[in-house]
């Protein structure tokens, strides 16, 4: 997007993925370079540097056209769950805020998380009464008041 160079990252034991700057950190990595002549991104980790081959890597350029309808659709329905879920946890601990880690997970209020369109819903702040606002990886925003 613009001048800015992003990856795609996947964490395949959490599956939580999303587009990551030069420089950013990414499940313990940090993401040190990207070689687009050989499509190849260098993650750095403890002082160890790892090379990795792009699996169906896609160079495209930024656009502001918004996502389809069912991205959208997907998106806003990831959100009313994550505001459901935070409601239930607000009543039952007392409580007002929460963290994503709290709400998500396998014996959690919300099993597993899909990403649509590589938003970053770690970026979320959930408290009482606030709406729940996410972007997209290509700056399509979403917004959901509860």
């Amino acid at each position: 997007a613009g001048s800015e160079t992003k990856v795609s990252l996947l964490d395949k034991p959490t599956g939580a993925s999303r587009w990551v700057k030069i420089g950013q950190e990414f499940g313990g990595y940090v993401v040190t370079a990207y070689e687009s002549s050989t499509e190849v991104v260098v993650l750095t980790k403890e002082g160890q540097k790892f090379r990795l081959k792009l699996k169906g890597s896609k160079v495209k350029a930024g656009s502001s056209a918004d996502p389809s309808p069912e991205i959208k659709k997907a998106i806003l329905n990831n959100l009313r769950q994550l505001a459901a879920a935070a409601d239930q946890f607000y009543l039952e601990k007392g409580k007002s805020q929460v963290t994503l880690d709290e709400l998500v997970g396998d014996t959690k209020y919300v099993k597993r998380l899909v990403i649509i369109d590589g938003e970053d819903y770690r970026q979320i702040v959930f408290a009482l009464g606030k709406p729940l606002i996410v972007t997209t990886a290509g700056g399509f925003t979403t917004t959901y008041a509860p």
